[in-house]
């Protein structure tokens, strides 16, 4: 109407009186950006023409109707008719500010829905619409109390900025749901299905509370299903009230059913161009005669066919239920019609999104061939293994037909690749080793090629580490992977929270691994290993003490600064020196009867070691995986000759079972074992098990859970206090056995986007311990914990941070509620 109003406005201003003439020729003026050949198509006059006042009051009114001009004359100079216009102006840009629940994408895709989008004429009077529309959008979403102010600013060059400024307010939360209707079912049984759902303890994580129009519509179609897949054929949904209260802050929501009765599952028949004989293809029936009806029955049986005449090359496949319904003896015969359509084969797979990554890599994956029948199988198991390498975030396969043929396909592979190589260098601070300097080089997939090489050096205040790897996946085409390694670390084991004393190890080693089955795995390592090992008496644990002498360790004599204070007049100075046999020499003109010098004891270990392990791993990811399995059977040994004769079993398993599409229950176990054979007696304590922290049982201090000894007795009173207090009571000492186990509910966090899967949260419960040996176990000596963690697959690699209550700890046990770690995990 407004338009109308205008438009006769302009027609009873801009038509100037002039008398009938022949239009000789037609000029333009004003316009700049609309085209002229534009204005003359809306134009019903031309060259030739007979005008009069009608006619231009017509030829006005055809150029306004473009929508491209607030303004438009026409003028006679002569036999000249002369149409002057008056553009309205483009929109540059649209500026939307203060939206926070809907994206500012989808508020644009509104906008363009009524016209208004960059790079269009701008119109005054479609700001209302736009108000309106963003309105319903924000309604849609709870939000109404939403306010909304416009303003436009003039640009240069016929232009103008549109401003939108939104204040959303608070969304209106669901108080109350009720269905009225139902008598077979409680309200709380059909409510539990809903996405929406009154305020609730979870609800500042789930937003179940805030209501959405397309959230309920959502729910109400669930709502129908629940009765459907319970038999209940004719049960509708006959109406639906949304009451909101009168301070907009409160929804009440009362959805009515009609239940209707019980139906059973008839007939069920196959018929249409089966290609497997009919009993074969009716085994994959899963609604059979009989049985309470169910919906999602039909579902599943028309994608388990899909899936069997996918897998034997039908990709377009199409499976027809049909449902006849009696009424009186209340069954549903269904009959399936199948339509298999070409059997095709795959022209060509196509690598899409690997800028690093070659193509030859990802087609290894593949078990989906070029040439060969299609098979659904084989392309979900390709990508599945895909997923599970390193160096891929996500990957997507499609199929397409192949235009003008009935019986090819391509198969586009689409992947996001992560980074795979990292360079660090720099300091850094850790609960467990302090502060540290670390530089290292790691790539997972060298120049594209899958394979793998990383140089690490790294110090801390207890630890110095040289690692490198090189490692190719596909030594052979079959998959026969090969590696070397060279490994060298000095630690004191006490400031690693472990029973006090020193190593240095050197390690060469290659290793290599067969492919058994699709998922099963067998490694296998075969390494050379010397330890220097130093423990010190009165300072290290008796235990480790007595197996180190055990063991063949010799003692010798350490004159140490400590024990000799600047201050203390009574004792001679002395330089540092060490003597075998723990006797002073002479020169010293010391009495050892005065001063008490502990013992140091050495011990140098060549150990030959193999190991072997199997591992079957059929989990959907390498990182935060949501489904599938991890199960793996490891032995270790050294082996004769060696300087320690022992072996070492461990068993893990990781169980993934997905709730819904958010929530996975992931179980977790690690069963360690060892023993020494031949001349050694047990494992040698270097070789302990131990447990405790981040990666085992959450809430204990890392590797502090298990057996513990006291450090040898105090030293002479008459020095004793100029000794350093670094003696103390309930050092760990690792065990040959090893129990841990835990359960976590995971899910994604709130601030991650849908399709991401870099970070997860987890509510955990950690169960475990280390023992002594097989006889020592207690089931009530099992350390348990509680709470929750954070995984997440940063640019720099891995983080893991958890915080845990620990409720059954001994008065021993050192405990650590917030713990963090950066690196793979099992």
């Amino acid at each position: 109407m407004r338009n109308l109003i205008l438009l006769l406005l302009l027609l009873s201003f801009n038509v100037k009186a002039m008398d009938t003439f022949t239009v000789s020729d037609i000029r333009i003026i004003g316009a700049d950006r609309i085209s002229h050949g534009t204005i003359f198509s809306y134009l019903p006059i031309e060259r030739g023409d007979v005008v009069d006042a009608d006619a231009v009051r017509a030829g006005i009114k055809g150029v306004f109707s473009t929508g491209y001009f607030s303004d438009v004359k026409m003028l006679k100079e002569g036999d000249v008719l002369v149409v002057e216009v008056t553009e309205r102006p483009a929109i540059a840009t649209i500026r939307i500010d203060g939206n926070k629940s809907i994206k500012t994408e989808e508020l644009m895709q509104g906008l363009n829905s009524i016209g208004l989008s960059e790079g269009e004429v701008f119109d005054k009077l479609e700001l209302e619409k736009v108000k309106n529309e963003l309105v319903q959008q924000f309604f849609s979403r709870g939000k109404y109390n939403v306010e909304i102010d416009t303003n436009v600013k003039e640009l240069e060059r016929n232009r103008v900025l549109v401003n939108i400024n939104i204040n959303e307010g608070k969304a209106a939360k669901i108080k109350h749901i009720k269905i009225v209707g139902n008598t077979v079912f409680t309200d709380e049984e059909l409510i539990g299905a809903f996405e929406s759902d009154t305020t609730n303890w979870l609800s500042w994580y789930s937003q179940d509370d805030q209501y959405s129009k397309e959230k309920l519509n959502g729910d109400l179609e669930k709502l129908k299903s629940y009765y459907l897949d319970r038999g209940y054929v004719n049960a509708e949904v006959e109406s639906v009230q949304v009451t909101i209260s009168n301070d907009k802050k409160d929804i009440y929501i009362t959805a009515n059913i009609q239940e209707g009765e019980q139906y059973q599952f008839g007939k069920q028949d196959l018929t249409g161009e089966l290609i497997f004989d009919k009993d074969i293809m009716q085994r994959y029936l899963i609604s059979q005669e009989g049985q309470t009806f169910a919906q999602n029955k039909i579902e599943l049986t028309n994608t388990t066919l899909k899936s069997v005449l996918a897998n034997r090359g039908y990709a377009f496949a199409e499976i027809t239920p049909v449902t006849d319904v009696d009424e009186e003896s209340k069954t549903v015969d269904v009959t399936y019609f199948v339509v298999p359509g070409k059997k095709v084969y795959v022209r060509r797979i196509n690598f899409i999104g690997n800028t690093k990554t070659k193509d030859e890599v990802l087609r290894r994956e593949m078990r989906q061939f070029e040439g060969a029948w299609f098979s659904q199988a084989l392309v979900d198991r390709s990508k599945l293994r895909l997923q599970q390498k390193p160096y891929f975030e996500q990957v997507d396969i499609e199929t397409e037909q192949v235009p003008g043929t009935e019986d090819q396909i391509d198969v586009n592979v689409t992947v996001k690749e992560r980074n795979s190589g990292q360079f660090t260098f720099g300091l850094g601070f850790s609960q467990l080793s302090g502060l540290n300097f670390s530089t290292s080089v790691s790539l997972q997939n060298l120049l594209g090629t899958g394979n793998t090489l990383s140089v690490a050096v790294n110090t801390s205040d207890f630890y110095k580490r040289l690692n490198l790897l090189y490692e190719n996946p596909y030594f052979t085409d079959d998959g026969i992977s090969l590696g070397y390694s060279l490994n060298f670390t000095n630690i004191n084991q006490g400031d690693a929270n472990i029973a006090q004393y020193n190593s240095t190890n050197g390690s060469v080693g290659i290793q290599a691994s067969f492919p058994i089955t699709e998922f099963d795995r067998i490694y296998t390592n075969l390494s050379y290993e010397r330890i220097s090992l130093r423990a010190t008496e009165r300072f290290t644990a008796q235990a480790i003490v007595d197996d180190l002498i055990d063991l063949g360790g010799y003692a010798y004599t350490c004159i140490d600064p400590i024990l000799r204070p600047e201050d203390d007049a009574d004792l001679p100075r002395l330089t540092n020196q060490c003597f075998d046999g723990g006797v002073l020499p002479p020169a010293t003109g010391v009495d050892d009867e005065t001063i008490l010098v502990p013992f140091q004891f050495r011990r140098a270990f060549t150990l030959y070691k193999a190991e072997a392990r199997w591992a079957r791993d059929s989990r959907n990811r390498f990182f935060n995986p949501t489904r599938g399995a991890f199960h793996s059977i490891g032995f270790e040994a050294s082996l004769p000759s060696s300087t320690a004769e022992f072996y070492k079993i461990n068993i893990k398993e990781n169980i993934l079972f997905p709730l819904t599409d958010k929530f996975t229950l992931s179980l977790r176990g690690e069963i360690g074992y060892g023993d020494g054979y031949g001349d050694t007696s047990g494992l040698p304590f270097f070789e302990n098990f131990f447990a405790g922290g981040v990666s085992s049982v959450r809430g204990y201090d890392d590797n502090t859970l298990g057996p513990k000894s006291n450090v040898g007795g105090p030293f002479p009173s008459e020095i004793e206090q100029n000794i350093p207090t670094t003696s103390r009571t309930g050092d760990p000492i690792g065990g040959a056995l090893k129990v841990v186990g835990s359960a976590e509910l995971v899910f994604p966090p709130p601030f991650a986007k849908e399709s991401s899967n870099a970070a997860r949260l987890a509510w955990f419960v950690d169960v475990g311990n280390v023992f002594d040996d097989t006889d020592s176990f207690e089931a009530r000596e099992l350390r348990m914990s509680t709470g929750i963690a954070l995984k997440w697959q940063a640019p720099v690699g891995p983080i893991v941070i958890s915080y845990a209550y620990p409720f059954n700890k001994d008065r021993l046990d050192r405990t650590e509620r917030l713990q963090f770690t950066f690196g793979n995990t099992f």
